[in-house]
């Protein structure tokens, strides 16, 4: 090696980046840490809660884990977890805001799981799972009914209702918008259940290239018990994915609060973004494909941003580099699934896969007009 391959390949290696053959991917703590779970038990003595919380919190972890990696019609072929079981697949743990008393013991629980043994699990059980995160999803919350369609103005019951649900523990992270001075100029309820695309796609580069979700609620308190249409809809403005669309009627229980059927639709509406995601992404890991694609660097920074974003992708088992130079670098992605589903998979790490075989192209999103 000699000339600018030698010095570039050296730097690489002195910084420790440069790994031929070794899987680069991060092993999925995010997807395979299961956060904040509370527990509350009571025994003869502390040290006896103590420890039944914790095995409580183990199943409560591992259930809230297999709700986010398969999906609602296979929950019947879960394997039942036990003790032996848990053992197996639980790495490490952390606890928060621990209280006692004599016979009593609360506190919060975040679990760590081993994603080979997650994996090996779910395949043995032949259960279809996605550990493909999405990028998160801005919440557009429009209130219809009245005089007018209501997003940034208040009272908006439907808005502040998003705001208080808890966050989803899921694959897609929802997130609700400011309501700044720059949110109401960048967007109105009327353009954003128009989808209009120059309207969404300011809104996105607020919030890092987050897609959208506009969130229609209309509330008819004219019967009794009171009802709640909502049509949701997910775009992606940088034109990765078609807008996608869920429409349902929550109808509240009797004597059951406005607040209540908000956040009953609330959950309703996470759940259908969530199962589709899931559905769209499932990846076959029986099958194992390689793309080699050639990743434009202008500057050694931008390949290792690449490199870096690539090696958070559960759906890439590895990556090896074939050869580097100032102005490119070839890599083998050794992955699972399909193409387009690799396209997607990188479009959560605002990377861009183009092309077709044998000449794919990987770069970050904007770079293809930079030098």
């Amino acid at each position: 090696m000699s000339g600018s391959r030698g010095w570039i390949g050296a730097v690489l290696l002195a910084a420790g980046l440069l790994v031929p053959g070794a899987d680069a991917r991060a092993d999925g703590r995010d997807v395979y840490t299961v956060a904040n779970v509370p527990v509350d038990a009571t025994a003869a003595n502390a040290a006896a809660a103590r420890d039944q919380a914790r095995g409580d919190g183990e199943r409560r972890a591992y259930d809230r884990l297999m709700d986010r990696l398969t999906l609602d019609a296979d929950r019947g072929k879960r394997p039942p977890a036990n003790d032996t079981l848990l053992n197996d697949l639980i790495s490490g743990f952390e606890v928060a805001g621990e209280h006692t008393s004599g016979v009593r013991y609360l506190a919060k629980y975040s679990f760590h799981f081993r994603a080979d043994a997650v994996r090996k699990l779910l395949r043995d059980a032949q259960i279809p799972y996605c550990e493909t995160p999405s990028k998160p999803l801005v919440v557009l919350a429009v209130a219809t009914g009245g005089s007018a369609a209501l997003l940034w103005d208040d009272p908006n019951p439907w808005r502040d209702a998003w705001g208080a649900h808890p966050p989803p523990a899921g694959l897609v992270p929802l997130v609700l918008p400011y309501g700044d001075l720059e949110d109401v100029q960048a967007i109105d309820a009327d353009t954003a259940m128009a989808g209009d695309p120059a309207k969404l796609q300011a809104v996105s580069r607020r919030y890092g290239g987050a897609d959208v979700l506009v969130a229609v609620g209309q509330l008819d308190a004219s019967v009794a018990p009171h009802r709640l249409a909502v049509t949701a809809t997910r775009y992606s403005p940088a034109g990765d994915q078609p807008a996608q669309s869920w429409s349902a009627t929550y109808t509240a229980t009797p004597d059951e609060s406005d607040g209540d059927l908000y956040a009953a639709a609330i959950a309703g509406t996470a759940q259908q973004v969530e199962q589709a995601w899931k559905e769209a992404n499932m990846l076959d890991y029986s099958h194992a494909a390689t793309l080699t694609a050639r990743v434009p660097t202008g500057a050694l920074q931008r390949f290792v941003e690449v490199r870096d974003r690539l090696a958070q992708l559960p759906a890439i088992e590895r990556s090896d580099l074939l050869s580097l130079d100032r102005d490119n670098a070839v890599m083998a992605l050794h992955y699972y699934g399909t193409p387009d589903q690799l396209r997607v998979a990188l479009a959560q790490r605002d990377l861009v896969l183009e092309g077709q075989d044998p000449d794919w192209v990987i770069e970050r999103r904007g770079d293809a007009s930079r030098p």
